[in-house]
Order: structure tokens, then sequence, then C-alpha cells
């Protein structure tokens, strides 16, 4: 049995639609099929009747669909008792945030807050976008820092979750300076010379966000896919290891292109700018979940420490 599944069913059950409940979790349509047929191979029974449109329960589904709500209910709940009481020294503020924004941009905010305030506990879950998407919807954090762009939809329902801009980013097309001098790569390539393009994957945030890239240009872009994966950090080593051209997050390269080992690739016609942004519930969780939400948007220079009431000026 996986969380997810009883999750998913929920949401199917509530938008009786394959296609909006995948939105809504942020997976493909077809990773959702997947996961509700597990669930009905589990139980050995079908839960939807995918005969009617839209979607209806099968009368074994509705059943299930009460006992569904009371087990999450219920993890829920055993999951809060138990962080209570593993960490009684102070509340643990749990933030989601992709590999890129917490190691790039998050540290840089909270770093302030440690120095100011003993006291604050803090535990960054860092993954991909969908799964960081799973973590603040499921209640298993409090706050949520990614990166939004406009051409690519998020998806989170505006009535449970509020969200504020505290940052921006660039993707920017990159490539070794070594291998492109070895290997005669001309930026954006040629039909009889195409790039070795360092990809995400193309179900992935930053795969969407380079796809629309690559749509919407000045021109013509001649690529040959190398190399796929789902973290920036992963296509970060690569390109700096000669295998090919990427677009990475200019925070992450900036020290790569000012010491000359990566070479940007562009004038910024082939950039574009992504906005970092923070989420969480409608309704706090408590009021230390609530401050921290509030500090965060705040410059690194003035930011308030979760706790208390002072302000905290950044070094």
């Amino acid at each position: 049995m996986d969380m997810n599944w009883l999750q998913d069913f929920i949401c199917l059950e509530a938008t009786r639609s394959f296609t909006q409940a995948a939105q809504q979790r942020h997976i493909t349509q077809s990773a959702l099929s997947r996961r509700i047929k597990a669930l009905e191979v589990w139980l050995d029974t079908p839960l939807i009747d995918r005969t009617r449109y839209p979607v209806q329960l099968t009368d074994a589904g509705e059943t299930f669909l009460p006992v569904a709500r009371q087990m999450i209910t219920g993890l829920q709940q055993a999951r809060d008792a138990i962080r209570d009481s593993a960490s009684p020294s102070g509340r643990v503020l749990r933030i989601a945030a992709p590999h890129s924004i917490a190691s790039n941009h998050l540290a840089h905010r909270l770093a302030p807050l440690y120095r100011r305030d003993p006291t604050l506990q803090a535990r960054v879950f860092s993954d991909n976008v969908a799964l960081c998407f799973d973590l603040l919807s499921q209640g298993v954090c409090d706050l949520l820092v990614c990166y939004r762009y406009e051409p690519v939809p998020l998806g989170l329902d505006p009535d449970l979750f509020r969200s504020v801009d505290i940052g921006t980013e660039r993707m920017v097309p990159v490539a070794a300076r070594t291998a492109m001098r070895q290997n005669g790569w001309r930026f954006p390539g040629t039909p009889h010379d195409p790039l070795p393009l360092l990809a995400y994957d193309p179900t992935s945030f930053l795969g969407s966000v380079v796809a629309h890239i690559a749509a919407s240009g000045p021109g013509r872009l001649w690529l040959r896919p190398r190399h796929t994966d789902a973290f920036a950090e992963a296509v970060k080593g690569m390109c700096l290891a000669g295998a090919g051209i990427a677009w990475l997050p200019e925070r992450m390269v900036i020290d790569d292109l000012n010491r000359g080992r990566l070479a940007r690739l562009d004038d910024g016609d082939w950039s574009r700018e992504m906005r970092i942004a923070l989420f969480a519930p409608t309704k706090a969780a408590d009021d230390a979940a609530e401050t921290l939400w509030n500090a965060l948007q705040r410059p690194v220079t003035q930011v308030a420490a979760p706790g208390t009431g002072a302000s905290v000026v950044g070094d």
C-alpha cells in the first residue's frame, strides 16, 4: 500500500477526470492510471467504472472512499504525534524545495535566520518539483519553495494554497569552454552538426521549461539528445564534464561562468526568467509556520527570526 495511491483515488473521486486529477497530483495521466490500477490490484476489486464519463466509482469504490479518507487522516495524525515526540526541544519546520533551489537559494535565506535564532529548527526535503508539490499537498511540509514559469502551469488550487514570489532565476544555455573548443560546437547548431543536448526528463518541470524555450526562441535549434536526467545538479555535472550543452539555472553556474569553466552560449535570446515562489496552505499549521512564511518573503538583509518579534539584518 502506498499513501499516494489513496491520495490519487480521493483526488480522482473529487474531479471525476483522470486528466484533471493527474494535473492536480502533478503526475502524468498514465502514471495516475497505473497507481489507481495498483490500488485496485491491492484490493483485488475495481474501484473505478471507466466505461462512463465522467468516471464513476463502483460500489466497491464508494465503500472504500470513506475508508481511504480515514486512513489518510489517521496516518497524518500519527505522523504529527511522532514528530512532536521526536523533537521535544521545539517545532521542526519542514520545507520542500527542488535540489537547485535548496542549495543555491534557500540556503542563503535560512542561514541568517539560524545565526540570529539558535532555537530555529528546519528540515528541508529536497527532491524533484512533482514530489515537492506532493509533500506540500499531503501536509508533510509546511512550506514549498520552487520555480514558477508562467507558460508551465503548476496546478495548485489557489483556494487551498497561497503563494508569493520571493526571487528570480534565469535558465541559460551553457557548455564547457574546453569541450566547445575541442569539438567545434557552434550554437544553435546546424542540420549537419547538431549540438549534443543534456536534457531533463520531459515530464519534469525544468524539462517543460526548456521545451518551451526551444519552441519560443528567435530561430531554429539543432540539437540531438545525448543524456537525460531529472535533476539540474546532475545535468550540470555532465555539462562540466564536456558531454554536451545544457540549460541551467544561472545562479547554479555563475561561479563556473566567472572562472571560465563554462561558457554562456547566447546573448539572452535563448534564456528565460523564472520566478522563485513560496507556497503554503491558505491556513498556516501554526504560528511558527506563519512566522517563517513571513520571514522568507523579506530580503536577506532584513529577515525576521521565527519565534521572535525582532528583525534580523543579514551579513
